[in-house]
């Protein structure tokens, strides 16, 4: 069964299969034709003698057969061999016969008989004289008389069927020769259409999580092996990079939990050292807090995104109106700006409507604002608006704090990545909140972009597919300020 399963074996055989039904089919198609044609020739044959024959007869002939003969003979242009000649009157008598019949004679069938005096000229073949005869039963016809007599002509089909033997005895040689050399030329070709699968069977098998770097060499065809190793490379790449992602997203996770855990670890040990006043307790419990505190939300944007990742994080999708979204938003980012020297504003159209998760969206944009308020300079200003532009609603969040360099912005949303300067973990942050602001957007059908010019500020615009809003709810715009 393992030799069966060999692809090699199986298009071998395929090959074989389908080579021997096209030549069995050949060799029926020619066969076929030969014989007809053969049987076609011997047909015309005895037909002209036939008919050169009855226009030799008078109505009242009493020529002598051999006279015939030598009628046929001027004719024809040659004696007639192995041709057996009988005449007939119209009761099926014989009225004479070639010299070679002597004293035998060919055999007439009621049937012919029949046909004859219908004037139909008949063919048979019989077996007469230990040997296959075609037999022509030719009815002569005369004006005003009707059917005068029968000519009977007979020929050998010793050589037709002695052909048709020997065409056999060719086709069922060839048949089997040309299907042995097909088969070793199969295994040929399937052994070189092959070997290039087998050299990437054993290249990839060399391929584990350690050398991601390796690569399938292409092949200088252009063909569908070509395009194979190409999506095979490709695999690899997207392979490789997701490592990659695991490895710098396991290190970055496991230093961003070291840090408070540090923190804490030092803290305890620094309090038991010896006893102190109830304030210094209190001072280290706070501490502690703070760093449990970032623990817990870097612990939950982790879940997220691996939850975003895994496919695991369902969106309950509804019509939302991004002006109420704001508007319940802005409420809860006030106590951001008590303590900070900062202004917060919005400005909102009232049809900007959007089909989305109001929690993911509202996170996002929460995410947003927060970042913005937090490196925004003393006195400066963050502003969310929303904008139409096409089939999309603009939510925009812009502030005027210490803008991003360009050579940050393209990797601002990835996890764990921090601005220098101004995007330190002293900040608060986990490095991890424009990372799911990413994925909201996109998660939703959009995108998010950033401009940014250092020393003036940065604006977030996040595109979102726009919606109609429902029929049964009142529109209405709303502004404020802080």
């Amino acid at each position: 069964m393992k030799f069966i399963q060999s692809v090699r074996v199986r298009l071998t055989l395929w090959y074989i299969f389908i080579l021997g039904c096209t030549l069995t089919l050949f060799s029926m198609l020619v066969y076929y034709q030969m014989s007809r044609s053969l049987y076609k020739s011997v047909d015309h044959k005895i037909l002209t003698i036939s008919e050169v024959i009855a226009s030799s007869l008078s109505p009242h002939s009493n020529s002598v057969f051999s006279d015939i003969e030598r009628d046929l003979a001027k004719k024809v242009g040659r004696q007639p061999t192995a041709k057996f000649i009988q005449l007939l009157d119209r009761s099926g008598n014989i009225g004479g016969k070639s010299l070679n019949l002597r004293n035998k004679r060919l055999p007439v069938s009621y049937k012919a008989l029949q046909n004859a005096a219908k004037g139909v000229i008949t063919y048979e073949t019989k077996e007469v004289f230990g040997e296959p005869l075609r037999i022509i039963t030719y009815p002569v016809k005369r004006k005003g008389t009707g059917i005068h007599s029968i000519v009977q002509v007979a020929t050998s089909l010793s050589g037709v069927k002695e052909t048709l033997t020997q065409l056999l005895f060719i086709l069922f040689s060839i048949v089997p020769l040309a299907l042995i050399i097909a088969s070793i030329g199969g295994i040929f070709l399937a052994n070189k259409v092959l070997k290039p699968i087998n050299e990437i069977n054993r290249i990839t098998r060399e391929i584990t999580s350690k050398n991601l770097e390796l690569r399938v060499p292409k092949p200088a065809t252009h063909d569908e092996l070509s395009q194979l190793v190409e999506t095979i490379n490709g695999m690899i790449q997207r392979l490789e990079e997701s490592f990659k992602q695991i490895q710098q997203f396991t290190a970055d996770a496991s230093h961003e939990l070291k840090t408070p855990l540090t923190i804490l670890k030092g803290e305890a040990e620094l309090a038991l050292r010896k006893e102190r006043p109830p304030e210094e307790y209190r001072a280290y419990l706070r501490s502690s807090l703070e760093e449990i505190n970032r623990m817990t939300r870097l612990v939950q944007d982790l879940l997220v995104l691996s939850r975003a990742d895994t496919g695991r994080l369902a969106l309950h999708r509804e019509p939302i109106n991004l002006a109420t979204l704001i508007n319940s938003c802005f409420d809860q980012c006030r106590f951001l700006v008590e303590d900070r020297d900062v202004q917060l504003t919005y400005h909102c159209q009232a049809d900007a409507w959007v089909i989305g998760d109001k929690y993911r969206l509202k996170q996002m944009l929460f995410n947003l604002v927060e970042n913005a308020i937090k490196y925004s300079k003393q006195k400066g200003k963050v502003v969310i608006s929303t904008a139409q532009n096409g089939k999309f609603v603009n939510l925009l969040v812009k502030d005027e704090g210490v803008g991003i360099d360009s050579k940050d912005i393209p990797y601002i949303f990835d996890r764990f990545y921090r601005v220098d300067k101004s995007r330190s973990r002293e900040a608060g942050g986990t490095g991890l909140g424009l990372s799911i602001c990413k994925w909201i957007a996109e998660a939703h059908g959009g995108r998010i972009t950033v401009q940014s010019t250092p020393g003036l500020g940065s604006c977030f615009t996040v595109w979102l597919p726009k919606s109609q809003a429902p029929s049964n709810v009142a529109e209405g715009g709303k502004g404020d300020e802080v």
